[in-house]
């Protein structure tokens, strides 16, 4: 778990050193007093990465060269990590604290159920990447035999090229597309399991997910996605684009048979996103072997009094779990509290 967290112009941050105890932390503060940069600085320091941005120079504080993170560890005994921002963008210190990792919710999650295919695609490839080595890359395989075939597509379709420069990718896509198929069809599987035991014990029922891929549900079968991968032909080149492989499939959820994505009310699809991650840490935890620390970004707003209840009660059971919110609560006796004033930018 982490003991001390100390920023040093990171975000709205100048200085500032917070403390965390084991069990549940309660981060309170008002809108824009820098909660959420919190939750941020441990993220990145046990991914590596933040969990909001791409762009690693929006972290640091406006008019400063480079910000620094750092942060103790309890790990059958102290460790020390310490993470540099430049302000190029740049980031030193990247080196991981062994066997600790990091689940974070976060309110956008909600349009892993509300957005389109793709959206869904990305979740489910950031759970398998946190339990499978080696899949990163078989992703960046996947986008660049994706690219050059589709280059070869309109190639042909100008009239450059014959139809061999297609075919020739064809091996590659029906190995790399079936290779992630079926680890998103593993994962999705776990991801039902843990999501339906909390369902259960949350009364919500259970959680149903169907992983459709355009390959077909013989993706298993070299042969019959060779075959489907050479009928799409004529159609790829009249859209000038590759129209089979995973870049097509889609994820969709159901909670007590209602399709989450159409039938569900904002705070149920709220609900179903923090089961998702609450399961993406359980499978993290028993089938990676990691141990995980939640970050739970304003997960409590828009739920009523006993789905905060349900929640704060499950989070319970973790070694740690830091929760940001907006007003204290007596649901927060017995817990941590970690109060972040305006003005916290001076620490």
């Amino acid at each position: 778990m982490i003991k001390e967290l100390q920023l040093y112009n990171f975000r709205n941050y100048e200085r500032k050193e917070v403390r965390f105890g084991p069990g549940t932390n309660v981060v309170i503060g008002k809108n824009g007093c820098g909660k959420t940069n919190l939750l941020e600085a441990v993220f990145l320091l046990l991914q590596g990465r933040s969990m909001r941005t791409g762009d690693a120079r929006e972290m640091v504080r406006q008019g400063e060269e480079r910000a620094s993170i750092g942060g103790v560890f309890e790990l059958d005994g102290e460790v020390e990590k310490r993470v540099v921002i430049e302000e190029e963008g740049t980031l030193s210190g990247k080196r991981e604290v062994r066997n600790l990792r990091a689940v974070s919710f976060q309110p956008d999650d909600i349009w892993m159920v509300k957005g389109g295919p793709e959206i869904r695609r990305k979740y489910l490839d950031e759970v398998i990447l946190g339990l499978k080595k080696g899949y990163r890359e078989t992703l960046r395989e996947y986008q660049r035999v994706l690219r050059q075939r589709n280059e070869a597509i309109k190639a042909v379709r100008r009239g450059e090229k014959g139809r061999e420069h297609i075919r020739n990718w064809n091996p590659l896509l029906r190995e790399k597309g079936t290779s992630i198929v079926e680890e998103r069809r593993r994962a999705a599987g776990s991801m039902q399991k843990y999501m339906s035991e909390t369902g259960e014990r949350w009364n919500k029922g259970s959680i149903e997910m169907r992983y459709y891929t355009s390959m077909g549900g013989g993706a298993d079968d070299a042969q019959k996605v060779g075959e489907k991968i050479e009928r799409m032909e004529e159609a790829e080149i009249r859209r000038g684009t590759t129209l089979i492989g995973p870049h097509r499939d889609e994820l969709l959820l159901s909670c007590g048979g209602r399709n989450v994505r159409r039938e569900c009310s904002q705070g149920e699809q709220k609900i179903v996103t923090v089961m998702w991650r609450l399961a993406q840490a359980r499978a993290m935890e028993k089938e990676a072997g990691r141990r995980v620390l939640l970050l739970m970004d304003d997960c409590l707003s828009e739920l009523d009094e006993e789905n905060r209840g349900l929640l704060l009660r499950e989070v319970e059971d973790w070694e740690q779990a830091l929760v940001t919110t907006t007003d204290d609560s007596r649901e927060f006796d017995g817990v941590n509290r970690i109060w972040i004033e305006e003005g916290a930018a001076g620490g």
